[in-house]
C-alpha cells in the first residue's frame, strides 16, 4: 500500500512561528491527503508535555488526536548540529540542521537526559548540540542512534547554505562532516531549493534514498504538504515507515520547482543594505561572490553551488514531479494574493467536492480532471490545473537571498 507523508513540521516553539493547533493541522492533512506528519519539535520539553496532552498511541509507533481518527502524527523534531571545521565561511565551524524521528515518548525522554548530560541547550524548538571537534560530534550522533534501533537522522535541506552540503561548509563529500557514522545515514531530505535530479548528480548522495517534506512552519493549505514523499509500506506504522526510508522503497516525491525555493540563485535582495534594487546571477555569479552593487559577500545559490561539488559516475533514479499548492493555483488564475479570499476557498472547496484529497487531484488524469471539473469551475481555473499538471510554470524571478520565486503559469 502507498501513504503519503510529510515529516518536518515546526511548532509554536521555533522561532518565526506562530500559535500552531495539532487539530488544525489535522484538518488541512485531511484536505491535502497527507495521511503522516511530523510533530514538529518534539524534543522540546514544553512541546513534549503538550503532545503527551494531546496525542494519543495507536500502538504502531504513530499517534492521533482526540477528535480525528484519520491524522497520524509522528513524533519529530529538527536540530542543528555544529562543531569545529575549516568553513571560511562561518569562521571555522562547521554546521548542519538535521531531521531526527523518534519511535516513541520514551525514546524522547532519553534524548533529553543525554541533552542535560551533553550540557547542551534544549530551551527553543530547533536546538543546537554544539561540539568542540568532529570526534566529539561523531560519538553524539552515535549516542543519539543508540537510543532505539528505529531512530531516524535525516540530513535536512541538505544543500542550503546550512544543509550539511551546502555552501557555508564548503565540504566534498559527507564523510567530512559524519566520518565512520555516514554509513549509518539512510537518507537525505532534498529542501525547497533542489530536488532529486540536481542531487543525484552528486558524489556521496546518489545512492541515499531521498525524500521530500515542506519544513512547515503553519496549518495553511499551502505550507502543509507543499513537500511530500511517498511511501511504499505494507501497513500504516512508524516502523513500516522507517523500513522505507531505509530500504528506498519511496514511490516518488513532490517537490518545489527549485527556482521557487529561497535560495536557488546567487543573489542580494532589495532590502539589503546599501541596495536599492536586487540582484541575482542565473549563470556566472562573481568569481569571489562578492556584490557589485553593495560589495559584501554572497552566499552561493544552491544551483552554483551544486556545480562545484563533485560529481558522481554511478547516477541512480529517483522518481519525483514538481507541483504547487492548489489554493495558490485557484489564487493566481483569478489574480488574486491572498490565498484566504472567499473566493478562492469557496473554489478550493468546490474542488473537493470532486476529488477525495488535493494529491488525489494532483495524481489523477488530464482527462479526468477535465471530465469532474468543467461544469463545476471556471475555464480559466481549470485551464492554470492543468497547466500545472502538465509543469507548465516558472519562476521569475527565480528565488535568492531569502525571498522565493515569483510564480507565473502560462496561462
Amino acid at each position: 500500500m502507498k501513504i503519503t507523508a510529510d515529516l518536518h513540521s515546526h511548532s509554536g516553539y521555533a522561532g518565526g512561528v506562530g500559535n500552531i493547533q495539532l487539530k488544525d493541522i489535522a484538518e488541512t492533512m485531511q484536505y491535502k491527503g497527507i495521511n503522516v506528519y511530523g510533530t514538529g519539535d518534539c524534543l522540546l520539553l514544553q512541546r513534549s508535555n503538550e503532545l503527551r496532552k494531546e496525542l494519543i498511541s495507536c500502538d504502531n509507533g504513530l499517534y492521533k488526536i482526540k477528535d480525528n481518527s484519520k491524522a497520524n502524527f509522528l513524533l519529530q523534531t529538527e536540530v542543528i548540529l555544529t562543531t569545529k571545521g575549516r568553513s571560511s565561511y562561518m569562521k571555522n565551524k562547521l554546521m548542519a540542521h538535521h531531521i531526527i524521528l523518534f519511535p516513541n515518548f520514551e525514546s524522547i525522554d532519553k534524548m533529553q537526559a543525554y541533552m542535560i548530560k551533553w550540557k547542551q541547550k534544549n530551551t527553543i524548538g530547533r536546538p543546537y548540540i554544539v561540539t568542540e571537534c568532529r570526534e566529539r560530534l561523531i560519538d553524539i550522533l552515535y549516542e543519539i542512534k543508540n537510543i532505539h534501533p528505529l531512530i531516524e537522522i535525516i540530513p535536512a535541506h541538505i544543500v542550503t547554505p546550512d544543509g550539511v552540503m551546502g555552501s557555508a561548509n564548503r565540504l566534498s563529500h559527507p564523510e567530512e562532516f559524519y566520518g565512520d557514522f555516514f554509513k549509518e545515514i539512510n537518507a537525505l531530505e532534498t529542501g525547497l531549493s533542489a530536488d532529486p535530479g540536481m542531487l543525484c548528480e552528486v558524489e556521496g548522495l546518489s545512492h541515499l534514498t531521498m525524500v521530500s517534506f515542506s519544513d512547515g512552519h503553519s496549518s495553511a493549505l499551502n505550507r502543509i504538504g507543499r513537500e511530500f514523499t511517498v511511501f511504499d509500506v505494507n501497513e500504516v506504522s512508524y516502523k513500516e515507515i522507517i523500513n522505507a526510508i531505509r530500504n528506498n522503497k519511496i514511490l516518488f516525491t513532490a517537490e518545489f520547482m527549485p527556482e521557487e525555493g529561497r535560495y536557488h540563485l546567487t543573489g542580494h535582495r532589495a532590502n539589503k543594505q546599501g541596495h536599492k534594487e536586487a540582484i541575482y546571477f542565473v549563470d556566472n555569479p562573481p568569481k569571489d561572490y562578492f556584490c557589485p552593487i553593495c560589495n559584501k559577500k554572497m552566499a552561493p545559490g544552491v544551483a552554483d553551488w551544486i556545480k562545484q561539488l563533485p560529481k558522481t559516475k554511478k547516477r541512480s533514479k529517483h522518481n519525483f514531479l514538481h507541483l504547487l499548492p492548489l489554493i495558490e493555483v485557484i489564487a493566481y488564475a483569478y489574480g488574486l494574493k491572498s490565498i484566504k479570499s472567499p473566493k478562492v476557498c469557496k473554489t478550493y472547496l468546490d474542488i473537493l467536492q470532486s476529488f477525495e484529497t488535493e494529491i488525489d487531484l494532483w495524481q489523477s488524469s488530464e482527462e479526468k480532471i477535465r471530465l469532474l471539473l468543467t461544469k463545476s469551475i471556471s475555464a480559466n481555473i481549470l485551464n492554470a490545473i492543468i497547466k500545472v499538471k502538465n509543469q507548465d510554470f516558472y519562476y521569475d524571478p527565480p528565488g535568492f537571498d531569502g525571498n522565493y520565486g515569483v510564480l507565473k503559469i502560462n496561462l
